[in-house]
């Protein structure tokens, strides 16, 4: 049964309704983790999940991203999908898409940026390194330090941008503060001091 459940999770994710297209997403956690076995035995289904939660990370509905970044973050930490750098670079170009400012005569938000394609195409790339850091939530694998840098850079981006940033800074600060003494010798001196600057900057808090 499980080629028809992904097929109709696909059409699904295809409505033209967002509140669908999230709750298939929550849906497709459960189907994962319930049928573990089933799916990773086919690599076909692994690719066809990961080609599904990928797309709608780009959705133009921001609670469609965000469910979308919670959901591939949770097939990562409990090895469903494997993190490589070919992924994580491609999460970094996205997020570095660069964003036109308002031009005379076009209506945009109070931030002062278009709200186009640009914009979502940069929230995914930023959704992308923020759900890397989120699938490890108690240990700092090498490549680590230099995503959280990448993300502290867009700390200044307009919403919801800001908003991703933030939160993934505070939930990094909570869940690795008890062994914090080991994590941070995965940084360098340098990377220390920018990340202590981002998680104590008055605009974190704001």
């Amino acid at each position: 049964m499980v080629p028809l459940a992904l097929q109709t999770v696909k059409q699904i994710a295809s409505n033209t309704l967002w509140h669908p297209r999230r709750t298939v997403l929550e849906y497709l956690q459960v189907m994962m983790f319930a049928n573990l076995f089933a799916i990773t035995s086919n690599p076909q289904h692994i690719e066809d999940v990961k080609e599904l939660v990928l797309t709608l990370l780009e959705d133009e509905q921001l609670e469609v991203r965000e469910m979308a970044a919670v959901t591939f973050s949770g097939l990562v930490h409990y090895g469903f999908l494997q993190l490589d750098d070919k992924l994580q670079k491609q999460f970094t170009k996205m997020a570095n898409t660069e964003l036109k400012k308002k031009r005379k005569g076009v209506i945009v938000g109070a931030n002062g940026f278009n709200n186009d394609a640009a914009l979502i195409h940069r929230h995914a790339g930023v959704l992308g390194l923020a759900s890397c850091v989120q699938a490890f939530p108690y240990d700092v694998p090498s490549w680590m330090p230099q995503i959280l840098l990448d993300l502290g850079e867009h700390l200044h981006d307009p919403h919801p941008i800001q908003a991703t940033v933030k939160k993934v800074m505070s939930d990094f600060r909570r869940t690795h503060h008890d062994n914090w003494q080991e994590h941070k010798q995965k940084f360098t001196e340098d990377q220390l001091l920018v990340l202590t600057d981002l998680l104590v900057s008055p605009c974190y808090y704001a």
